[in-house]
């Protein structure tokens, strides 16, 4: 119930409690006033939900973090689903389908192409074309209709590094990199140089505050 919540607030900057019951009711038929307020509560002892006149709700900035998380997790499953749809339709309508859902990506990859040695940025290999990847720094369905944009979110990683970095298993923090206590409890053979230095941005200090373990 706590997501439901906290998803109520996606189209308004705050909710009455009533506008809240109306959103909850939908998915809890049983739902009554005391429970919402008991649920309300919790969210606000756990500093995602402020209460504002004593009368209407707002999400705090974590709050809004745990809303774009959850936004990202039914994005996936959305994209799972149009992808293991089209795995039946022809070349063409696949084509069509993906370039709805990243229209922006040939452009992004063009300008790391044009404008970027091909290095992956986290391991420092260089390598053919094939191999990197165009990686979001911060994950491309959080950002906002101006950062999509953003060339300075684009960066080139090959697949193995980008697939630890958005697991959130390896960061930068104070333009370095940061290996995550996962891996390093078991020992696993990653090889990285921890003394290079990284230009960092607000994009990989997101990172390392949100996705980083």
């Amino acid at each position: 119930m706590d997501n439901y919540i906290i998803n109520s607030f996606i189209f308004n900057q705050s909710n009455s409690f009533d506008n809240i019951f109306l959103y909850v009711k939908r998915f809890y038929s049983n739902l009554s006033n005391e429970i919402l307020y008991n649920n309300i509560n919790v969210l606000i002892k756990k500093k995602l939900v402020l209460v504002i006149n004593n009368s209407y709700y707002k999400l705090t900035d974590e709050g809004s973090i745990v809303m774009k998380d959850n936004k990202y997790y039914y994005y996936n499953i959305i994209y799972n689903f149009i992808c293991n749809f089209i795995k039946n339709t022809s070349r063409l309508n696949k084509k069509y389908i993906l370039k709805e859902i990243r229209c922006e990506q040939h452009k992004m990859r063009n300008y790391l192409i044009e404008n970027t040695p091909n290095i992956c940025v986290i391991c420092e290999k260089k390598l053919p074309l094939c191999l990197l990847e165009t990686a979001h720094i911060k994950p491309r369905c959080l950002l906002n209709k101006h950062e999509i944009n953003d060339t300075n979110n684009i960066i080139f990683m090959c697949r193995y590094c980008h697939k630890l970095y958005d697991n959130g298993y390896i960061g930068i923090n104070n333009n370095k990199l940061c290996i995550s206590d996962y891996l390093n409890k078991n020992n696993y053979d990653l090889n990285f140089n921890l003394h290079n230095t990284y230009i960092g941005n607000k994009y990989f200090d997101f990172h390392y505050k949100y996705i980083f373990v």
